[in-house]
């Protein structure tokens, strides 16, 4: 299980990355409906029959070279105006946006460096269009609350 630490007074409340990313990626979906401009950067999809949640996004990219040190540098525009606090854990991004490519990215980077993963997620870059795109699938799992309402949990899938 991939721990996170949501901090004190963040926005986000999961314990583990995987779960960080799909609270993450509903929120900005829900964001992005409540606005009245149509904004579609990101659709999240719950399956019951497969158990997964489908994440597929496509933001502006942002793109830099520090002239010190020449590295290059990826993030995302806030595209969309929320109200986000990263609660000074884990989480280094100051907008939801950004958010949801880091925990994709950490996702990512930690399938990489274990040997039986599986590569549920991807990402990348496109300089020439100035486009990021994720897609994920990952395992989740339904159950019920005692008030009979659905309750969708992310499957922690890595070490």
């Amino acid at each position: 299980m991939t721990t996170f630490n949501p901090g004190t007074g963040g926005t986000l409340n999961s314990t583990t990355v995987e779960a960080a990313f799909m609270e993450a990626c509903q929120l900005l979906q829900n964001e992005e409906r409540a606005i009245e401009e149509l904004t579609n950067n990101i659709a999240v999809n719950y399956f019951t029959g497969d158990n997964v949640v489908q994440v597929s996004g496509t933001f502006p990219l942002v793109q830099s070279v520090d002239v010190t040190t020449g590295k290059s540098s990826f993030s995302t525009s806030e595209f969309i105006t929320t109200t986000f606090a990263n609660g000074g854990g884990d989480l280094k991004s100051t907008n939801l946006p950004n958010a949801v490519l880091e925990l994709a990215l950490t996702l990512q980077v930690l399938e990489k460096t274990q040997a039986d993963a599986p590569n549920n997620v991807q990402i990348t870059y496109d300089t020439e269009a100035e486009l990021i795109t994720i897609a994920a699938e990952n395992p989740i799992e339904f159950s019920l609350n005692t008030d009979g309402s659905a309750k969708i949990s992310a499957i922690p899938y890595l070490a």
